[in-house]
Order: C-alpha cells, then structure tokens, then sequence
C-alpha cells in the first residue's frame, strides 16, 4: 500500500492555474500593482487590452494622440508616486508614442507602454502595422530610449513581461519601458504563472564615502550643493535643507529642480544654467572649494554649456547620484557614489561634524558678496518697463507674477518649451519641490501641455495647476485640450500668445543677425478652447486674471494673453549652441 502525499502536496478540487485571457491577466497585474487609471488611444491590436481593463473597472482616460496619452501619464506619475501605464495601438499608435517614451525615461518618470502588435501567426508576410524584426523593427527603436523593452512572443510569459516592466520603471532611476502585445497573444487563454517578486531594492550607500564627504562639507571654506533632476524625483528636499542650514552652505538647483531648495530662502542660490535669474553665477564666478552635486544631469542647458565654474580647479568635486550613467559624464569627480539618494542623505546627516564659527561666518560673507554682485548687474525697473502694464500687447515678464498673484504659492506652473520656459522661470520664485515642471530631458513642445492635463487629473480639485505654453506649443498640440473637456479636468492654461515662434525668432537673430519668417496665424484661442469645451477668455488686462479665474473656478479654462514680441528673455542656450 503506498503512502499518501504530504498535505502540501496534495491534489486539489480546484485547478490553482486555471486558464485566462492573457489580456485579462494583464489588468490583473496592473490592478495589483495599483494602477487605477490607463492612459492611451484605442486601436485594433490592442483592443483585447482595451476590453480587458473594462471589464477590470481600471478608468480609460482617451486622450486625442499617443505622445500626450504619454506625457499625461508622466504628469499623473508625478502625482501618484506610482508607475503610470499607457495603452496604444500598433504602427502609428507606437509610433506616435515614441517622443512621450523618449522625455519620460530622460525625466526619470515611471511610465510602461503597452503597444499593441500585428499577429505573430502572419510574421514575415508584411501584416499591416507590422512593428516586429520583420516590419517597423519597433524594439530597436525603443531599446534607447527605455529602461526595459521586451515583445511578448508566448502567452504564458506576457503578464511576468507586463509585471517586470512595472518593476524595472519603479526602480529609481526611474524611466520608461516598451512593451509589446501581440493580438493573437493578448486573445489567447493561457494558464495563470506565479509572478516572480522583483520590488526594487534601492543601492545602499557606502558608510566610508559618506563619512568622507561630511569632513569634506565640514571643512570646506567656499561650498556649494547644486540639486537636479535626481534630487527631485528622490523627495530629498527637507534633508538638503536641514543640511544646508546647519552648514550655512549656499544651494543652487538647475532648471529641472528648480523649487526643490525654497528659492525664497536665505542659502537659495536659485537656478543655473538655462533659465537662471539668481545670484547663482554670480557665486560660481569665484571659485568654489566643494561642489556637492545630486542628481545633476549635466547636460549643455543645465550646466550654461559644460561651465568650467562647476568642476573646481582647486577644488573638490563630489557627485552623488542613483543614476550610475550620470557619474562622470560630463565632469571627472574627485569622488563619487552611486546609491540611494534619501538614504544617502539621512546617513550624511547624522555625519556631518559642526563646522568651526569661522568657517561658518565666511561662508556667510561669500554668499552675501555674490548677492550684492547679482543685484549690482540686475536692470532697475525703469530699464525693464517696456509699456502701462495693462496695455495690449502684455510685457511677458509679468504673466507669471500674475498666476502667483491670483493663485497663490501652492499652484504649481507646468511649462511647455519655448520662451514661455523662460518668462515663467525667471519671473517665479518657487518655494516647493513640486512648484514647478517642466520636461528638460528631451525638451520636446506639447510635453507641458501633456504632462500638465495628467498632473491635474490626479490632483483634482485639492491642487491647482497652471499649464503656461506658447501659441506655437498651442497650435502644435491644444487638440489635446479636448481630453480636459471631456474628463471636466479643471487645469488653467495660459498662453503666451506673440504670434510667432518667438524662442527660435530670436535665437536666429542672436546668432545670424537676421530670421526668416517665423510668425504663426493669429489664432482666437479663447474661441478655440470653447469649441472643444473649456472655458476661454483673451486677457485685455493683466489685473484681470484673478477674476477670470475666480468666475470659471471647478472648470478646464483657457486664458489666451497677447504678449510682446520685442521683450525678449535672458537665454543662456544661445551661447549654449555656439560653442
């Protein structure tokens, strides 16, 4: 007589694995890892996904193009915390989402892609919106531009694809992934897998670099700590401003990380590179002695064109970073280490020895000369005025004081590229970590628009976000403002309306004294915007804004505000490009 099984080991009533839509165990993943809304535009292959998050009661937000199905799904990342999934179909549908994929993964946003794909019962014999090796070759474009790109070829293995690619995206850095689905996989019934656990496990910091660096902050006569992208997406903002203050060390952030350290602060620095107005280069135009950078991209724009300034020539460099494709890029550190920035900045804390009062009351002095040295060069108001600040067309340095102004210090102004950027930039001075947005990473038009509609929809009524972009930005992509209609998404744009792409106008003048015709049609976008849904309104006055607002309040608005074309912006990328 044999022995029985042991209890574990037993035959059950019930099948464990019973069989599955593939495209039903998909939203089966996404519904445990906590995604509640999927971004995207519909399409043929894709649509067993489509039917399949229905029926799971995961909300479908159809935005009018996959780019700002993409960039809203950044936006919305942003807000969440969570990793944001975009649904689209094959061919054009992943096409059209490359640039979105391309801006998430460069601003460290966890963003998956799911893209639909022709059958692979008809692979080789040129399906339409074939994107496999034998068509589009989809995963060689993408794999660049991803932090994770993979195509489902078996159905028992597309859910463990769909599951990773949310793990690798949440994973800091954070980035995007490419998955791709095809119909005839997606339809199949396929036994439910086990899902392997990959919950990311954040790098460690060395204790050794991190003691080092606190004698060297202890130490230092003239430091500096500059903030970027990776800072930002860290949540780092009270511990670099818990150690500035016990160290009195001045604090600079690029463009991307701007409001991460208060800029209202005694220690702020305020921005440099791209988009500075702050005593920052005045501070880096005498030599530093330690440099902490975190999370810093070092690209052209962020750095004012590789600057000498930040890589001390007597001096020490330390970059920390959890990005190890960032260390070293673009300056050689005199010591660095890739980990966790939050744990890395929780360990340095209790490091940091307590400075001698000397060193203190010199760092004091160095940050007040460069103060008096910015404020000596800055124009007096009289230099600056152009024209009545209520006339027609508006100084367009003044808009963003008028958001402030009406809105307050809690809204958060999300930009699109163009000298918008700048205005805005230059003319806020932002207090919180999540004050101010923009995609800096590839710098595409209609990301601010996007990122903004995704930001909105998950704040809801709790938070207000101002979504500033330029008429060329609006022509380009204010379709998307259907999406806000439909959704009754209560996001303010406001469009700096000089009927011209104003940004490349003056750059061409900058560089070869003279421009081609760059006007764009004079377009009523507040007519615009009402035939799509939303609320417009043209700004005659600036002193307007408040109670246009106040009157569409709970509402997607438009605010369509004719600006000057002659005022032209401090941009440091026009010497950026002739170097």
């Amino acid at each position: 007589m044999s022995a029985s099984p042991p209890p574990e080991l037993a035959p059950r009533a019930t099948p464990v694995h019973r069989e599955l839509r593939v495209a039903d165990q998909i939203a089966e993943v996404l519904l445990r890892r906590g995604v509640d809304r999927v971004f995207g535009i519909p399409g043929g292959t894709i649509s067993p996904v489509f039917d399949a998050l229905f029926g799971a009661g995961i909300e479908l937000v159809t935005c009018q193009h996959e780019a700002m199905a993409v960039y809203a799904a950044g936006g919305y990342a942003q807000v969440t915390g969570k990793p944001s999934v975009v649904a689209v179909t094959s061919g054009p549908g992943a096409l059209n989402a490359l640039a979105g994929l391309a801006a998430t993964g460069r601003d460290e946003l966890p963003v998956v892609v799911l893209a639909g794909e022709a059958s692979l019962h008809h692979h080789g014999r040129a399906p339409l919106q074939d994107g496999t090796a034998a068509g589009l070759d989809l995963m060689t474009m993408v794999r660049s531009i991803t932090k994770f790109a993979e195509l489902a070829v078996r159905p028992e293995r597309a859910p463990i694809i769909v599951d990773q690619a949310l793990s690798q995206v949440s994973c800091a850095p954070f980035g995007s992934a490419f998955v791709a689905l095809p119909v005839d996989v997606t339809r199949a019934m396929a036994r439910r897998a086990q899902l392997p656990s990959l919950e990311p496990r954040p790098l460690k910091p060395d204790l050794e670099t991190c003691r080092q660096l606190a004698r060297m902050l202890g130490a230092a006569r003239r430091p500096v700590i500059m903030l970027g992208v990776g800072a930002k997406r860290a949540k780092i903002s009270q511990s670099v401003l818990e150690l500035a203050e016990a160290l009195r060390i001045p604090v600079m952030t690029d463009i991307e990380a701007k409001g991460v350290f208060p800029e209202s602060h005694p220690l702020s620095l305020g921005v440099f590179g791209v988009a500075h107005r702050g005593p920052a280069h005045a501070y880096m135009a005498e030599p530093v002695d330690l440099m902490l950078s975190l999370g810093c991209r070092f690209d052209d724009t962020t750095t004012a064109g590789y600057a000498e300034s930040l890589r001390p020539e007597f001096g020490h460099m330390v970059q920390l970073d959890h990005d190890p494709e960032r260390i070293g890029r673009s300056y050689a550190p005199d010591l660095a280490m890739c980990a966790d920035l939050a744990a890395t900045m929780t360990l340095l804390l209790d490091m940091v020895p307590i400075a001698m009062p000397n060193l203190l009351l010199e760092r004091d002095r160095n940050l007040r000369q460069a103060r008096r040295t910015f404020e000596a060069s800055e124009p007096r108001p009289s230099q600056t005025r152009t024209r009545a600040p209520s006339s027609v067309p508006h100084d367009p340095r003044r808009v963003a004081p008028m958001i402030r102004r009406a809105l307050g210090r809690d809204a958060i102004v999300c930009s699109d590229i163009g000298n918008h950027l700048l205005f805005a930039a230059q003319n806020l001075v932002v207090d919180r970590d999540d004050g101010f947005s923009v995609s800096c990473g590839l710098g595409g038009m209609g990301s601010g628009i996007g990122t903004a509609i995704g930001m909105q929809l998950a704040f809801g009524a709790s938070r207000q976000v101002v979504c500033v972009c330029g008429d060329g930005g609006m022509l380009m992509n204010g379709n998307e403002l259907a999406t806000c209609a439909r959704y009754r998404i209560p996001l303010i744009v406001v469009v700096y309306n000089d009927c011209a792409l104003g940004m490349v106008e003056h750059g061409f003048q900058a560089h070869f004294g003279r421009s081609p015709d760059f006007s764009s049609p004079s377009v009523d976008f507040a007519a615009f915007a009402r035939s799509l849904g939303l609320a417009g309104v043209r700004l005659e006055a600036l002193d307007e804004f408040a109670t246009v607002v106040e009157r569409h309040r709970g509402t997607p608005l438009l605010v369509d505000v004719p600006i000057d074309l002659a005022v032209r912006p401090s941009n440091a990328r026009f010497e950026v490009l002739r170097s």
